[in-house]
């Protein structure tokens, strides 16, 4: 604006400078003829046109630069108005990402956690399955030998009942004569091998409760 104003007054400036050089010409001389009056009153009738024109052209050129440079102002108010709204939406979504972040490290925290709780689990579930054939075998044979041993005890308690009659008479006095201390004396060896049955009965039937107990295991849930 101030380089266009500059120019303005040159041009005035150089106008009025003119105008005083034609009349000190116009004092020193005795005086123009008619012809040469006119003529230079036509040209300076031409030179005040062409200042006319480039006055109207340069106030023309000064409003269209005014009004560019408003619009420039403006646009340039408009870019830092979305500069500051670009800069808090990426402050929102930066203070989004970071609450995000948050959550995640938590959620991956309880997942190491949970990963850990069934890499347990898993190995002692390992370990019974590794097992479990040689533990059922074992049940099987034990509850076999536990069959065999209630057979075995209740064979003895036959036995003895039969040697119990015998020892019974004789002991009573009304016996026959084959009836004697002996058949007391089978009867209590018979007696000793009921207790005998019994007590190995007793201790398998205790080994397959454990074996049991090991077999059915509780594995930690999820």
């Amino acid at each position: 604006m101030s380089m266009m104003t500059s120019w303005k007054v040159s041009l005035v400036v150089g106008f009025v400078l003119g105008s005083v050089l034609a009349s000190a010409v116009w004092n020193r001389n005795p005086g123009p003829s008619q012809d040469e009056y006119e003529l230079l009153q036509h040209k300076n009738a031409q030179l005040e046109e062409k200042r006319q024109m480039l006055q109207e052209s340069f106030e023309a050129l000064e409003a269209q630069k005014a009004l560019e440079l408003e619009q420039a102002f403006t646009q340039l108010e408009q870019k830092q108005a979305e500069l500051v709204q670009q800069k808090a939406d990426f402050e929102k979504q930066l203070a989004q990402l970071k609450q995000q972040q948050k959550k995640l490290s938590v959620t991956k925290k309880k997942l190491d956690t949970k990963v850990v709780e069934l890499k347990t689990t898993a190995e002692k579930q390992q370990v019974v399955l590794t097992h479990s054939k040689e533990l059922y075998q074992q049940q099987l044979l034990l509850q076999k030998q536990v069959a065999q041993a209630k057979v075995d005890v209740s064979s003895a308690k036959r036995v003895a009942k039969d040697f119990k009659q015998a020892c019974d008479e004789f002991k009573s006095g009304t016996s026959w004569n084959w009836v004697s201390q002996a058949d007391c004396d089978k009867y209590e060896a018979k007696l000793k091998a009921v207790s005998d049955e019994e007590a190995q009965l007793t201790a398998l039937e205790v080994e397959l409760e454990q074996l049991n107990e090991k077999i059915e295991i509780s594995l930690p849930k999820n």
